[in-house]
């Protein structure tokens, strides 16, 4: 296995098309595919799904993307840090709810984009369904949750701040007309909530 086997197969995972893959690596279609060839058979594993013209990533080959985008992205920092570059390189993958990322992520965004200009910031909705494989592999790098708790024991885990929830209705509902509601008056009643996963 080669770096440069990595980095094809990223942009190909990335691409979703080895056309396009080629054509932003300057490369020949058929050293892509030669590439990708090799990595399948030194793991003896298919990374690529081929439907027709279409190609998707296996189980396997997602598992190597995120092996492959972190070791890209240590080179990054590596480089930067042996020739003193000035600024980090790199992305950084967060895990967080679209409600909280609205309200308190602009400002976060706009100061860490100044420090750090060169590091890629990549946000994904928030799900605590897989997110200690996620952390543990490497897949994301930080994740905000709006849970009761959560307890990883090889985890770094914060709480950061409370915050008040607040349930709204139509002005027709039967509920819009009560001052207090509890959680009896809601048995029976439709609730809707947002999906993380």
């Amino acid at each position: 296995m080669e770096f440069r086997q990595l980095r094809t197969f990223r942009a190909a995972a990335e691409n979703l098309s080895f056309t396009k893959t080629a054509k932003r690596l300057f490369m020949a279609q058929s050293s892509v595919s030669a590439q990708i060839r090799s990595l399948e058979d030194e793991f003896e594993v298919k990374l690529f799904d081929r439907i027709g013209r279409r190609v998707l990533l296996t189980d396997a080959g997602q598992k190597l993307f995120d092996y492959a985008r972190r070791m890209e992205d240590m080179t990054k920092e590596i480089r930067s840090e042996v020739t003193g570059a000035q600024y980090t390189r790199g992305s950084l993958t967060i895990r967080i709810p679209e409600t909280l990322a609205t309200v308190y992520m602009p400002e976060v965004v706009d100061r860490f984009h100044r420090e750090n200009p060169e590091v890629k910031l990549i946000f994904i909705n928030c799900s605590d369904l897989q997110l200690r494989e996620e952390l543990n592999s490497g897949r994301i790098d930080l994740a905000f949750l709006m849970t009761d708790s959560i307890r990883f024991s090889e985890l770094n885990v914060h709480m950061l701040k409370t915050e008040n929830l607040i349930l709204i209705s139509g002005p027709a509902h039967p509920l819009a007309e009560q001052k207090k509601v509890t959680l009896n008056d809601l048995e029976g009643r439709t609730v809707l909530l947002p999906r993380t996963d």
